[in-house]
C-alpha cells in the first residue's frame, strides 16, 4: 500500500464514530470465529474418513483371519488325535497342575506344529513371583 492508502485509512478510522468501531470489531470477530470453526469442522470430517477407511481395511483384513482361524481349528482338531508324550513333572507337582500347565499351552499355541513340554518344576526362590516383579519394576535404571 501506498502512503497515501494508509492515511485514507487512518483517516476513515478516526472520522468512525465508536458504535461504527465495534460493529467493524464485530464483524472482524465473527469471519475469525467463521474460518477457524470452518477449518475445525473440515478437519473433523477428515479425520472420520480416514477412521472409516481403515475400520474397512481392518475388519476386511479380520473375516480373513477368520477363515483363516476356522481352517487351522479343523487341522489342530484333526491332529491332536495323536498321543502326545506326556511332561515330565519334578515329585510334589500335582497331575491337575500339569493337565492345567498343558492344557494353556495347547491354547496358546494352538496354530503351532504339536507344541510339547519337555518338563515341569518349580521355580527356585524365596520370593513370590508378585515380590519378584515389584523389585525388578523399582530396581530398572530410569
Amino acid at each position: 500500500m501506498s502512503i497515501h492508502g494508509i492515511s485514507a485509512i487512518q483517516a476513515a478510522a478516526e472520522s468512525m464514530t465508536m458504535g461504527e468501531r465495534g460493529i467493524e470489531s464485530a464483524k472482524v470477530i465473527l469471519t475469525g470465529f467463521v474460518v477457524v470453526f470452518s477449518v475445525l469442522f473440515l478437519l473433523i470430517g477428515i479425520i472420520k474418513l480416514y477412521s472409516a477407511i481403515v475400520s474397512k481395511l481392518q475388519s476386511g483384513g479380520e473375516s480373513r483371519k477368520k477363515k483363516d482361524a476356522a481352517q487351522k481349528k479343523k487341522v489342530v482338531s484333526v491332529s491332536r488325535t495323536v498321543a502326545a508324550p506326556e511332561p515330565q513333572a519334578e515329585d510334589g507337582i500335582p497331575e491337575e497342575v500339569v493337565a492345567v500347565i498343558a492344557a494353556a499351552v495347547m491354547s496358546l499355541y494352538a496354530g503351532a506344529s504339536k507344541p510339547r513340554i519337555k518338563s515341569i518344576k518349580k521355580a527356585g526362590g524365596s520370593r513370590s513371583a508378585w515380590a519378584n516383579a515389584g523389585v525388578i519394576d523399582n530396581t530398572r535404571p530410569f
